[in-house]
């Protein structure tokens, strides 16, 4: 079954404590949270988690500190109970021609396996560069060329204003997206929007990813006017999603 979950990127501009953020995460209902890398968890941020009852969807940091500092989030992992890293973004240059993304591949495929080796999934979360093309895209490119251990959060906003379907893109990738964010956004404008009022067909998303059997529906909003509310309401929109499994 589909669980559901708040990046919390999205209470980013929000100026209160980890814990409080997970506190407002769990106000909507959800199964559980992403959360970023910032060393080891703190007692407060752990008593968060077990009071909410609300499970870590994944941790999400950079590339240098997945190479760098493997033993400490393989540490934080075991604290925070989960299984999953996920890697945030890689920026254009990765991804700027065939040698590129071919070496990207390579580099993803590699920390796949370090990460496994640690009884850890690595997963890569999308942006826009990697749909970018018209024809064939870089992503498709770095799907055929990475390990089966890559697997994927695809951004359905991001993915949506390049002009391709979000929808395909899940299919495409199959048994390999684990998770799906729910971003919505007005494509024309690359602005972002709270969850149904912008151009992403939401439901259809929702519904393609719970078909495809991905493991977390994720809601985030980069630049929401009220981090709150956005939250609040956004994330609890996925309650409805949920219940199509």
């Amino acid at each position: 079954m589909v669980k559901t979950a708040v990046q919390l990127y999205t209470l980013r501009d929000f100026d209160v404590s980890d814990p409080k953020k997970i506190q407002i995460a769990a106000e909507t209902d959800v199964d559980g949270v992403e959360i970023e890398f910032n060393g080891p968890p703190s007692e407060a941020t752990l008593e968060a988690l077990e009071e909410t009852g609300l499970e870590v969807a994944g941790l999400t940091t950079g590339l240098d500190v997945l190479r760098e500092k493997m033993t400490e989030v393989v540490e934080a992992c075991e604290i925070l109970d989960t299984k999953t890293v996920i890697l945030g973004h890689l920026n254009e240059t990765y991804f700027e021609s065939t040698d590129a993304t071919r070496q990207t591949a390579t580099l993803l495929s590699t920390l796949a396996e370090q990460y496994q080796n640690h009884g850890l999934r690595f997963l890569y979360h999308t942006h826009r560069h990697e749909f970018a093309t018209d024809e064939q895209t870089a992503f498709d490119l770095l799907f055929d060329n990475t390990d089966d251990a890559v697997e994927f959060e695809l951004d359905c906003g991001w993915i949506g204003v390049t002009g391709k379907d979000p929808n395909t893109v899940i299919e495409k990738v199959g048994n390999r997206t684990a998770s799906v964010h729910l971003k919505d956004m007005d494509f024309d404008d690359e602005e972002f929007t709270n969850l149904g009022e912008g151009d992403l067909d939401v439901e259809r998303a929702a519904r393609t990813a719970v078909e495809t059997d991905v493991d977390w529906l994720v809601y985030e909003h980069e630049n929401p006017a009220d981090p709150v509310e956005s939250v609040v309401t956004g994330a609890s929109k996925l309650r409805q999603f949920k219940q199509m499994d």
